[in-house]
């Protein structure tokens, strides 16, 4: 597909309403029923047909004749479906370039609002915004992927999605975004996480600090930062909450030096039955990269002490 904003901007309303009813169908169904698609829109045979059929042309609908004639969307349609009501919900005024590409997401710069402090969550889940809100700022939309390769595995790994046996991908990625928007709102401003803005299906828009990956720095304090993402980490686990997959690839470092963690839709609670398992994980990730990088020598022992509460590293 061609960019995300140009593709968007050349979709016409009742284009969008087709691929909504899709969406709205294909939560029960893998292929929509052209009848439902009709009832639920109240359109003639001819309207959806033709509708359907540019849709098709441009391959943000798929078609199949057997066992009936039915149709389904893709993760591409799907991000239009989030954008458009982001938009509609003047969340997002400009959609920009890709920040990055995934295993589980894909993530582009925008610029919008940010709701007046007070929003609830209702209004960030529907895209909407408190009738007051900041002038434009720098933010990152980032579309969820869960399923789009291997939805069993995904399955296994998302505590999220247990109690969805027969969940399809397009719910997969739904439950993903809203699970990490969920968890970026307890964190935030306690731990150092992106700002979350607001949710709009398997759409998460946030805050965005800029900075640069850590596995990309070169630090001239690095014990400076471990000693951060530590004290980030320790933060988290106060707030009962577990990262699950830190590491040196979703930790930004900023021009000033402070870090931003990124990436939490696998992050568990503490009362998750592995949660000083995935604790330990995620701390032995820092430590490894510093030791290699740097060769700083902190013991895992006394790290995840310091992270659970005890003591300092090195103390």
């Amino acid at each position: 597909m061609e960019n995300l904003a140009e593709t968007f901007l050349k979709l016409d309303r009742k284009e969008i309403g087709h691929l909504k009813a899709i969406e709205r169908g294909m939560r029960n169904f893998e292929w929509v029923p052209v009848e439902d698609l009709m009832a639920k829109g109240r359109l003639s045979p001819k309207a959806v047909r033709g509708g359907l059929s540019k849709l098709v042309a441009k391959k943000l609908v798929f078609k199949t004749n057997e066992p009936y004639e039915g149709y389904a969307i893709g993760f591409a349609a799907y991000d239009l479906i989030a954008l458009s009501n982001l938009v509609d919900g003047d969340v997002i005024v400009y959609l920009g370039d890709l920040l990055g590409v995934g295993k589980e997401s894909v993530v582009y710069e925008a610029l919008g609002k940010i709701p007046a402090r007070g929003a609830d969550e209702r209004a960030a889940e529907t895209a909407g915004v408190a009738e007051e809100a900041a002038p434009s700022l720098p933010l990152a939309v980032k579309f969820h992927r869960q399923g789009e390769t291997s939805f069993k595995h995904v399955r296994r790994v998302r505590d999220h999605l247990k109690d969805q046996p027969r969940c399809a991908w397009i719910h997969a990625a739904r439950l993903g975004a809203a699970k990490e928007f969920k968890t970026l709102k307890r964190l935030y401003p306690e731990v150092s996480v992106p700002r979350p803005i607001a949710l709009s299906h398997h759409a998460v828009v946030m805050e965005h600090s800029g900075g640069i990956e850590l596995y990309k720095v070169d630090l001239k304090n690095p014990e400076d930062c471990v000693e951060i993402i530590l004290e980030q980490a320790a933060a988290a686990w106060k707030k009962g909450i577990v990262h699950s997959d830190l590491s040196a690839y979703n930790v930004l470092v900023c021009e000033d030096g402070d870090i931003v963690i990124i990436d939490w839709p696998q992050a568990v609670s503490q009362t998750h039955p592995q949660a000083l398992e995935l604790l330990e994980r995620d701390v032995k990730n820092v430590v490894d990269h510093f030791h290699r990088k740097y060769r700083l020598d902190f013991e895992l022992e006394e790290a995840l002490s310091f992270v659970l509460g005890e003591e300092m590293p090195g103390d």
